[in-house]
């Protein structure tokens, strides 16, 4: 079979530097340890640190909370996109809503004073709606009505109730009521 070698160690230092080599190593470990409860002591501040930043006002952590609002941004999303659809809906619907309104009061005949006739025009955005004329005399009254289709009538129309479609038309923030 084959030949075991043995090597031998050999001392390269004498015994008698041995004790100052342990004196050096044990300083060194010493140095080390004092560096590690250093190092120790800065991790649990920065943990601190960290753990105050990361707490809210009321103790909880600031991952919990940044969860929380975007569940409430998710909701208020979805609050809002119903809100939007409204007011499209809406939107439409007001386009054939009677919006624009007129009124001319006039006295329609001599012997009677007040201005108590008058004519109302009430239209929505395509011009579709009515001019309602009331002429009011001593012994009676007269109403008429007339249907008016993108802004225009089938039938004549009076001074007095052209003045009332063109007072609807006006723009808003001004006086609507003629005197």
């Amino acid at each position: 079979m084959g030949s075991v070698q043995v090597l031998a160690a050999t001392n390269f230092l004498p015994a008698s530097s041995l004790p100052g080599i342990v004196v050096g190593l044990a300083i060194f470990v010493l140095i080390l340890l004092v560096f590690v409860i250093i190092q120790g002591g800065q991790v649990r501040k920065m943990k601190k640190a960290w753990g105050d930043l990361l707490t809210g006002t009321n103790g909880e952590s600031l991952e919990r909370l940044l969860q929380d609002h975007l569940r409430h941004n998710a909701q208020w999303d979805g609050v809002v996109g119903g809100i939007e659809d409204r007011v499209e809906s809406l939107e439409r619907q007001m386009v054939q809503s009677k919006r624009f309104i007129g009124l001319v009061r006039y006295d329609a005949f001599n012997d009677v004073g007040g201005s108590q006739s008058f004519s109302l025009a009430v239209y929505d955005d395509e011009g579709n709606g009515a001019v309602v004329t009331s002429q009011v005399g001593r012994s009676d009254c007269r109403v008429f009505g007339k249907m008016l289709h993108g802004g225009k009538a089938d039938v004549n129309l009076t001074v007095e109730e052209q003045k009332a479609i063109d007072l609807a038309a006006q723009p808003k923030g001004r006086p609507r009521i003629s005197p």
